[in-house]
Parts: structure tokens; sequence; C-alpha cells
């Protein structure tokens, strides 16, 4: 999940005004901002098939740290107090880690049965609903998902961009979803995968945060 993620922060962002929105957006992308750079550093693994496009087809071998119910969590939580402290706004402290434990709760309803729930072994439960799997449902579900939210919760003077927003960057993730290319090129090279992830999540918080 990608758009969807961003979402809840505008649901979060309605009900504490007061947190700025660049970190409701930064809390919610939490894990997939921690987790190309654990890849990067070879801490955490994923695998990539050049014939195959489709998200349900890379495989999150290994990645406790970012995406773990309980220790991405706890993890989360020291950057909210970095941040709370920094932003002299208690209420980082405990908003950050829940905004970071609802990009859980999301993944696990599209992702296949690869999400951790502690993170502290290799025998760890692990969960996903498998939407991924039915790629047009998913597609059409995230988006629709994303818009209602964004209707309902987004600052009144800042809906139209992140309609537009969103949309431009949903059509961009479509061939994950749809698998309209023979192949699959974040498989071209190690590090491609993960960077993009960091730059699509970064980008968009930037954006919607102007």
């Amino acid at each position: 999940m990608f758009i969807g993620h961003f979402a809840i922060a505008y649901i979060f962002h309605y009900f504490f005004p007061s947190m700025p929105l660049w970190v409701a957006l930064a809390g919610v992308s939490f894990p997939d901002l921690l987790w190309p750079i654990l890849v990067i550093l070879g801490i955490e693994k994923v695998s990539i098939n050049s014939k195959f496009p489709l998200q349900k087809d890379i495989k999150f071998n290994h990645y406790p740290y970012s995406h773990s119910m309980v220790l991405s969590t706890a993890i989360a939580a020291v950057f909210g107090g970095i941040l709370s402290l920094l932003l002299n706004n208690n209420s980082i402290l405990f908003l950050f880690p829940v905004l970071s434990v609802s990009h859980w709760f999301l993944d696990a309803i599209v992702h296949r049965r690869d999400l951790p729930v502690l993170g502290f072994s290799k025998k760890d439960i692990k969960v996903g609903l498998g939407l991924w799997n039915h790629g047009k449902v998913a597609f059409v579900s995230e988006y629709l998902f994303y818009i209602i939210i964004t209707l309902v919760f987004a600052p009144s003077g800042s809906i139209v961009m992140l309609l537009a927003l969103g949309t431009i960057f949903h059509i961009a993730n479509m061939n994950s979803f749809l698998g309209l290319s023979k192949t699959n090129f974040f498989a071209k090279g190690r590090y491609t995968y993960p960077l993009i992830t960091l730059l699509g999540f970064c980008l968009f918080i930037i954006l919607a945060a102007i």
C-alpha cells in the first residue's frame, strides 16, 4: 500500500491539528522510510524477480525492524520522542508510534503472509490477507479509500491538491497492481527498489505538506 497510508495521516491531523501535517505524513510512512535504509545497509532483505512486475511477487524475506507490529512501533516511539523534543510538542511522543503502527495494519490487508507480529524471532507469527493477489481490486480499493478519507478529513484548502497528488502517485504505481509491463524495473540493480520506495514516500510527504 502506498497512498492509502497518507489518508490515515489526514485523519490524525484533523483530530490533532497542533501536530504538523508533515509529522503525521512521516509517521504513517515511518516503516517504509526506515525499510529502504535497512535494506541498503544489508540489515533487512528483499527478493525481486525481474520477470514479475506485480507487487505480490516481491518477496520481503526479512524486515522485522521496519515492518513488525511490536518492534517497529517501539523504534517509532523513539523517533517520536526525538521529534516531540525538537518541535516542543508532547502529543507527537504518543501519536507518532500510533501513526506508525497504522501502517502495519493497512499493510496486513494487502500483503501476503509475510508481516511479522513481534519482530524478535525468525519463528515469529506472520500475517497478511493478500489483497495484492487481486491486483485490480487492490488498485481500485486503495484509490477509493484515499479519495473518501481525503474528502472528509483533509484540510479544506488543500483537498483539490491532495486529490490530484494522490491520483498522480497512484497512477505512477499502477504497474505494481496491474502488471502492464513484462519485466520488473525494480529488479535492475540491488538498490533500485528501496531507493524508489524512499524517494516516493519522501516526495509525497514534501509535496503534500507544502
